[in-house]
């Protein structure tokens, strides 16, 4: 997924939503019992079949390792064999991370897209931030779109109602060896499904995401003097960032939630929850580890090395472009590499591998593996099996037709490729087709793979391989989320308020506004409001597809 937003990641690619208010879907009926843990842990997840008419140049792997493209295919394949639409009008909801394409009706490439796509297509395009308010208003109106994309924790309350009271359960035509009829959607992986698994059912299709999680990236021009960010430990990466810290230059950005998340990784604390000897389940926020993470980085607000700035600013990766702050967050390393490069074309940041601390190994944290997925409005097989095929489509892979047309659109009036043979958008491309394709995308798409032609500047193939690099050493500590493909009504109930007020307490904690001893205490009030329920529930299904 390219192009989003800074608060983006915070949203949908940590365990704390910033900022996210929780959000009540009404009319949308009662039918769902509350025994969607147990449910979800029998479904048969649909069979995966990877694509495999283009070879990548540095091979994927079960544990997550991303597929690298080095060059772009001197010919495409083709991975749809015929137009998936019936003509009839389909609309889409789907959230938009770059500016707004032209309208429709003077968008020549929306409508070849009709035409690809064989539908009369309407896109309700959110935007990020207000994605969770459209999301509601839209439900209210009471007259649902056929496809609506379901993020996974902007906040959004009652999805399990939602689901069941009006959008179509697809089970029957994904699980197993079925989803072979939507051959682009069956090179999606286990991983990638169960994220779209509720009360026991498959309701849409998912949007892969890079497997890896946050990252610091460095500017290398401002770690030059200390041979760079990698550290052996919290004290070396202290001195570092005290070092680098000077003049109008600091070392860290000031979003503090993010400095913890990242950072508990090198105290050893779980991937959102620690699966207990027991079966029991403890949030990783509520564990000594996290603390651990937490009191160092207000050892390093006390030192004065993070950049004076808002908890949630906008411009720190600017600023980090610019030499003002050394190191940022992003959400996986891919990102890592890319944001920055989009700032400055010629800036290779360099990606933090954790390093051990408090006397435990670090562990890299996995992604969810996707961030959320679209799911389809009720109605009869015919028309089901229909925005199946669009939806195939639309998870085109690189290398094929689809995807060079649904990313550029027409070669010589929206791209053309450049001296290296990627295409770039021409000035038509980025009004016509950048903002549509960002929905698209959004909607779904295929999964995720390093590709030379998504970096900006002229060292794309070196990118490519760093990245690749930097995935195979976090894979030699990363570990999963133990809940991911389980579902927990408490969680989907609680999550959002619970998320909101961690991270104002972490903020209130780092600033010094309040003591790191009210810390463990808050977990300990949270257990009685909804944790330890979301544990019991998780812990059941887990027990149960066991």
């Amino acid at each position: 997924m390219t192009g989003m937003s800074r608060r983006t990641f915070l949203s949908l690619s940590t365990a704390v939503a910033a900022g996210a208010a929780a959000t009540s879907l009404t009319g949308c009926g009662s039918a769902a019992k509350k025994t969607g843990e147990a449910a979800s842990a029998k479904v048969k997840l649909p069979s995966y079949v990877p694509f495999t008419k283009i070879k990548p140049d540095l091979p994927p792997n079960a544990k997550g390792l991303s597929a690298g493209f080095l060059s772009y295919p001197d010919k495409l394949v083709r991975s749809v064999a015929k137009t998936p639409g019936d003509g009839s009008k389909v609309t889409l909801l789907t959230e938009i991370w770059t500016q707004p394409p032209t309208p429709k009706g003077s968008n020549a490439y929306w409508e070849k897209v009709d035409k690809a796509l064989g539908v009369d297509l309407t896109a309700i395009l959110g935007t990020d931030p207000g994605y969770e308010q459209k999301f509601s208003a839209v439900i209210a109106g009471g007259d649902l779109p056929d496809l609506l994309w379901i993020p996974p924790n902007q906040g959004i309350q009652h999805i399990a109602e939602l689901l069941e009271a009006k959008c179509a359960d697809i089970t029957e035509y994904v699980s197993g060896d079925a989803v072979k009829t939507y051959p682009n959607l069956a090179a999606m992986t286990p991983a990638h499904w169960k994220t779209a698994v509720v009360n026991g059912k498959i309701w849409g299709a998912p949007v892969p995401y890079p497997a890896f999680g946050q990252v610091y990236a460095g500017n290398p021009k401002v770690w030059a003097k200390t041979d760079g960010i990698q550290a052996s430990g919290t004290e070396e990466f202290l001195d570092k960032c005290k070092e680098v810290t000077g003049g109008k230059t600091w070392a860290l950005e000031p979003i503090y939630v993010n400095a913890v998340n990242v950072l508990c990784q090198s105290f050893g604390a779980p991937n959102k929850w620690r699966q207990n000897k027991d079966g029991s389940l403890t949030w990783f926020q509520e564990t000594d580890e996290y603390t651990a993470a937490l009191d160092f980085v207000v050892k390093l607000k006390k030192a004065g090395v993070f950049y004076p700035g808002d908890p949630k600013m906008a411009d720190a990766y600017i600023k980090m472009a610019q030499g003002a702050i050394g190191a940022t967050v992003h959400a996986n390393p891919y990102n890592a590499r890319n944001d920055i490069r989009v700032q400055d074309p010629e800036l290779a940041s360099e990606i933090m591998i954790p390093f051990a601390a408090g006397g435990n190994q670090p562990h890299h944290h996995y992604h969810l593996g996707t961030i959320g997925y679209t799911a389809i409005k009720k109605g009869d097989e015919k028309r089901v099996r229909m925005l199946l095929r669009v939806l195939d489509y639309l998870a085109a892979p690189f290398g094929s037709k689809e995807r060079e047309f649904l990313e550029y659109g027409a070669e010589g009036e929206d791209f053309t490729y450049d001296k290296h043979g990627f295409p770039s958008r021409t000035k038509q491309g980025k009004q016509q087709v950048e903002g549509l394709y960002s929905g698209l995308q959004t909607a779904t798409t295929s999964p995720f793979a390093l590709i030379a032609s998504s970096f900006p500047g002229d060292e794309r193939a070196q990118d490519v391989k760093d990245v690749y690099a930097a995935e195979q050493k976090l894979i030699e500590t990363a570990v999963r989320n133990p809940t991911v493909g389980h579902y927990s009504d408490a969680y989907t109930q609680h999550y959002g308020r619970m998320s909101t007020e961690a991270t104002d307490l972490v903020n209130d904690i780092v600033s010094g506004r309040k003591k790191i001893g009210e810390w463990k205490p808050f977990w300990a009030e949270w257990k009685n409001k909804g944790l330890e329920q979301m544990a019991r529930e998780f812990q059941k299904s887990i027990e149960k597809s066991a």
